[in-house]
């Protein structure tokens, strides 16, 4: 027999005094299958430390995420839409923008919070409107993208105007096409497969790789991209969709940079994008699925004013690696 969504609620409530510990909880980590390394242990509490909270909040975040993908597997349509209804605390009225809107959109959503809550029921109130594709990793090449497979399979049907798509060259070039077409693409820009295809950005204090993904799919379709997170409401299951302000790419699709300015004008635009993130996400960074990966950086990323980046470049000429070697001739002649 399936989980009633109230069943499942009062697991999540049962579990909140573990939100109380200070210490470490193996057991815990155990039932979670999440073990913290010593570095783990060490990025966790900075995270912790920047929001308020205790270490036993992300212990409690974490047996909210076990229940919640082991349950909601076994839902049907109705009770899976009933159980995100239920905890959802979002104002909508930002979707007026974007079903309104002519062209194509990007709703950027990093895996923060009930994120998958939160695409589920953009996607349920978006399809009467605007064709919408949510495009995601293989499950194959990312573990733990199964369960976007599995709720697919279980909210929407065939004709609901909802779709998958991986991120394979057919998936990319499916997903433009939509974009082109004025649909809705749903996309997790916070994700990568190879470190070597990405560029490094600054993000709650720390450096960041990031793949410029999102903002080439915006440049090369005209999309706008429209930034999201799912936030935190309350101590239980409780979560409200954020809805940044959307970001026009300043080169259009037939834009020609000549000197390369494409790819810095990406990265302006990526910049654009985790800036909006950070001003919702920072306090909350405990609920991101990469803090254990970012604050565990060793050091943080340190912005530098035009003072000090004019006195680095007074600087360059006297580096021995960088200054053109003197070269001494000898113009004595020798005689017979």
């Amino acid at each position: 027999m399936a989980p009633a969504p109230a069943l499942i609620r009062l697991l999540v409530q049962l579990a909140r005094p573990v939100r109380l510990a200070e210490r470490r909880l193996p057991f815990v980590e155990r039932l979670v299958r999440t073990p913290l390394t010593a570095t783990d242990e060490v990025a966790v509490r900075r995270a912790c430390a920047q929001g308020g909270a205790r270490l036993g909040e992300f212990y409690h975040w974490y047996l909210q995420k076990l229940l919640v993908s082991t349950l909601i597997r076994g839902l049907d349509r109705k009770r899976a839409l009933a159980l995100i209804s239920s905890v959802d605390h979002t104002d909508y009225a930002g979707l007026a923008s974007i079903t309104g809107r002519a062209n194509g959109t990007l709703l950027a959503v990093p895996h923060h919070g009930h994120y998958i809550f939160s695409i589920i029921h953009l996607a349920e109130r978006l399809r009467a409107f605007r064709r919408v594709l949510v495009f995601y990793g293989q499950p194959s090449t990312h573990q733990g993208n199964e369960i976007f497979d599995v709720l697919h399979g279980v909210i929407f049907r065939d004709g609901d105007n909802v779709e998958v798509v991986h991120d394979t060259r057919q998936g990319m070039a499916k997903a433009m096409r939509a974009l082109r077409n004025g649909d809705v693409v749903v996309i997790m820009p916070d994700v990568f497969r190879n470190e070597e295809h990405t560029e490094i950005i600054p993000f709650c204090g720390r450096q960041m790789n990031v793949m410029l993904g999102t903002a080439m799919l915006a440049r090369r379709t005209g999309a706008t991209i429209v930034p999201v997170v799912a936030r935190q409401h309350g101590k239980g299951l409780g979560f409200e969709t954020w809805f940044g302000t959307g970001i026009v790419h300043e080169a259009g699709p037939d834009h020609e940079a000549p000197g390369g300015s494409v790819p810095i004008m990406d990265y302006r635009v990526t910049r654009e994008l985790f800036d909006q993130y950070e001003t919702v996400m920072r306090p909350e960074l405990l609920y991101w699925q990469f803090v254990r990966q970012h604050m565990g950086r060793a050091s943080e990323h340190v912005e530098l004013g035009k003072d000090e980046l004019r006195a680095l470049l007074a600087l360059l000429p006297r580096d021995p690696q960088i200054a053109a070697p003197v070269l001494t001739l000898d113009l004595r002649t020798s005689t017979a």
